[in-house]
């Protein structure tokens, strides 16, 4: 704080320390090495807890090392993806991920689930570390969130727009939002900067993660209410779509993604 003149100091160390950080910051303003108008704060965490519900360790009683559990979780999450492949295999083989999509959307899936379980609980609480649960496509999980990016990705998609035609026609034509889901959709997205501030005071990133969580809720019910396309049922070709809609998606995929960034998980286009 002395030799860098920083407005505000921040120390993530585990819970257990507390006492000590908040007798080093009352040294530390007492002697003259933090004035007043400095800020110091100590992010304290919880434990991470075996399914046994004790502190987390291999079976010989070892602590379990970080690279471990990403090479099991790599391994998890492709046996998950294969699978998933192999069903749509059986109904035809449409959509397929080649080699490249797969170990790409492995790699998200892994690292995203591993910090998305981690950041996702009050950090001063301990948590039950599951990757059974991390992996579970349902539910407030990195995979379930991933997994709705890419779908909404897919309707602009599937009708035939990209991103630079959507942002044309936004700078083009006002937003006609009428249906109470579409509101709905909308007002949740404008709170993104709201729960930005929210957490560059309170140091909490599960108000991100549950947010996140919030916006994929919100936005199934949009589209479980309002059709972004229309398909003729017996040709099954586009009618109508609906670029309002079309634009409530492109800026839901950009606040989701712009979650993700600050969360540190990378996003993939197809899963």
């Amino acid at each position: 704080m002395v030799t860098s003149g920083a407005d505000w100091g921040i120390y993530v160390v585990d819970s257990g320390q507390g006492l000590h950080f908040k007798l080093l910051f009352s040294a530390a303003k007492k002697i003259g090495l933090v004035q007043p108008e400095q800020r110091l704060s100590h992010v304290g965490f919880g434990v991470v807890l075996g399914e046994d519900r004790k502190k987390f360790k291999t079976r010989s009683g070892d602590t379990v090392k970080l690279i471990d559990l990403l090479d099991e979780g790599l391994h998890r999450a492709e046996k998950k993806i294969q699978d998933k492949e192999e069903i749509k295999k059986e109904k035809g083989g449409s959509g397929l991920l080649t080699a490249e999509e797969i170990i790409a959307c492995r790699d998200a899936v892994t690292y995203g689930c591993i910090k998305f379980a981690d950041l996702s609980c009050t950090r001063t609480n301990d948590y039950v570390f599951s990757f059974d649960k991390m992996l579970d496509d349902k539910g407030k999980t990195a995979v379930y969130l991933l997994y709705a990016l890419t779908r909404i990705r897919s309707i602009a998609r599937n009708a035939g727009k990209s991103r630079e035609e959507l942002l044309v026609h936004a700078k083009q034509n006002p937003l006609n939002l009428e249906h109470e889901a579409e509101l709905r959709l909308a007002k949740m997205l404008l709170r993104f900067s709201e729960v930005i501030e929210e957490i560059t005071e309170t140091l909490q990133p599960h108000t991100l993660c549950n947010y996140l969580y919030d916006i994929s809720t919100v936005f199934t019910y949009f589209y479980d209410n309002c059709y972004c396309i229309q398909k003729d049922r017996e040709t099954g070709k586009i009618v109508t779509i609906h670029m309002d809609r079309l634009l409530l998606c492109e800026a839901t995929a950009q606040v989701m993604e712009k979650c993700f960034d600050l969360l540190g998980i990378k996003t993939v286009s197809r899963m």
